[in-house]
Order: C-alpha cells, then structure tokens, then sequence
C-alpha cells in the first residue's frame, strides 16, 4: 500500500474510468474530477470542485487526449457548467505537482512552459503506443466486419504503412483467412511483409497507389499523410471503402473522396472505442512507470 500519496484524475472517457479503477488496485488513493459519480467505486473520492480534487496530490492525471481544442480539458462524460481551462488548472496546481496528459498540443505545452510548469506526454511513451497497437488494429477489424456484409477470410484487403499499427492489423487480417496486400516505402518493411505471406506494393508514386487500389475491397491507411489525393481517388472503384486510421491530418482527401462517391471511415482514438477498459490499463501501466522511475510514488 502506497500511504501519503494521491493522484487526480481530471475528465476523460472511459478510458479515464479504468485507470483510476487500476490506481484504486495498485493501492494508490485517487481522486477524480470530470467523471460521472454512478461510474465510480466506492473507493475511489469523487470531487465537485476540481480545485479540491487536486489539493495534495502529487500528479494530477489528464485524458488522452487532454484537450481536443488546445484549450478546454477533454471531459465527454461529464456536464460541466463551465468548461475547465487548462491555462486556470495550471495556475492552480501547486509548485512541484507533475501534470500527466496524452497528446498535448503545442499550444498546451507552451502555456505550461510559460509559468514554470511540468508536462508529461504518456501517448509518447514506446511501451504505450507498442501495447496500443493491438486494440486498435482490434478495433479497425470490429469496424471490417460492421461495414462489409462478407466473411474477413478470402476478403482482399490492402494496408498502407507497416508500423506498430499496421502490422498488428496484418497479423490479425492473414490469421482471419484474408488475402492481404501491404504498401510501404522502405524495402526492409516490403521484406518483412513478403515474410509473413502479404502481397506488396512499394510505395512510391501515385501510380503504386492506383495499383495498390485495384481489386482490393477495403483500404486501411496507417500513414499520417494525403496518400489518397483527387489524383488517386478519381481512379479508385467507388466500391472500394477507406478505414483511415492514421492521426490527424489523415491520408485522404475528404472533399476528393465524397466527389468521386469514395466512402471513408475515419476511424481515431480507436482502443477508447471498442476497449476502453483494455486501454485505460494500458495508460496506468505507462503512468505509473514513469511516476516510479522519477521517484514520484
């Protein structure tokens, strides 16, 4: 049992839900702000004033992300009279107190720099985007068998990029029976690919994108630039659906794809939408070892 030390959880999902439940198991006092009351157990303390939530604690514990317009805290679940500001929650976090978030955007970080103030990004952190792989290549096959009224085994399906994501996504696609085609730049990751029994496109041009796109019945991008422009689009079968998962800005045109009758699925944030208990685990995990290793808990 961890005495005389507490962290605040501020907003978020249920993502956020299952993070302090894990804290509450690993014998850490939390407390929350930002969350519905009906969700929470009893041992964990639930707090109306966010200021009080945070008085005392040694870290205070943001969602993921921690604010998805650069100025409010992220907080979904939670009908909050008054939005929380990030710049008002950092004026009144007490010297010393480390602010834990995911994704901070550049605007966030600079106004914490401004007075002195400790940010850290636990979406950066290698353990968790490797163990975040897996729920989300889950959930781009959730969203495969909602959308497309035939069987993943014998389906051909095409995967653009071959990091974490993608390859999760490959590995659970060929052990399914799909027939699955990757196109990636490096020829390390085109081995590799060829390796596990893909087909492979060497992502060069847009000609390898239009070859990439014949045949295939549903498209997942990984690759967090405009690969699918009007160029390519306009030759695609409107047939053919994309599953974007990359984060923003996304790699397809939006306004190309609609023009050309291109259905898209832009599909974020997924490990919080079709496993948030599985993913707010995986934040705590992440959390709580960097928390140990400054010496903080």
């Amino acid at each position: 049992m961890i005495l005389n030390r507490s962290v605040a959880i501020l907003g978020g999902d249920s993502r956020q839900l299952s993070l302090a439940s894990y804290l509450v198991k690993e014998g850490i006092c939390t407390r929350v702000y930002g969350l519905p009351k009906k969700d929470l157990s009893p041992n964990i303390e639930y707090f109306e004033d966010w200021r009080e939530a945070i008085k005392g604690a040694c870290a205070i514990l943001l969602p993921l992300p921690a604010s998805s317009d650069s100025k409010h805290l992220f907080a979904p679940l939670f009908d909050m009279a008054e939005p929380l500001l990030l710049t008002d929650l950092f004026g009144a976090a007490e010297k010393g107190v480390l602010i834990v978030g995911g994704k901070f955007s550049p605007t966030v970080k600079a106004a914490a720099a401004e007075i002195g103030l400790p940010l850290y990004d636990y979406f950066e952190r290698e353990d968790l985007q490797t163990k975040n792989a897996l729920p989300t290549a889950e959930g781009a096959i959730f969203i495969l068998m909602r959308e497309i009224p035939r069987t993943v085994s014998g389906l051909s399906v095409a995967v653009t990029g071959f990091g974490r994501v993608a390859k999760a996504l490959v590995h659970l696609l060929l052990a399914m029976g799909a027939s699955v085609t990757v196109a990636a730049r490096k020829e390390a990751d085109i081995k590799a690919a060829r390796a596990l029994g893909c087909k492979t496109v060497h992502l060069i041009n847009k000609e390898a994108l239009n070859a990439l796109s014949e045949g295939q019945c549903v498209i997942f991008n990984t690759v967090p630039h405009w690969l699918f422009s009007e160029e390519v689009l306009c030759e695609m079968s409107p047939e053919t659906l994309i599953v974007d998962l990359a984060s923003a800005p996304g790699g397809v045109d939006a306004n190309a794809a609609a023009t050309h009758g291109i259905r898209v699925i832009w599909a974020l944030s997924l490990p919080g939408k079709y496993a948030p208990v599985t993913a707010g685990e995986i934040i705590a995990q992440s959390v709580l070892s960097h928390l140990r290793e400054e010496g903080i808990l």
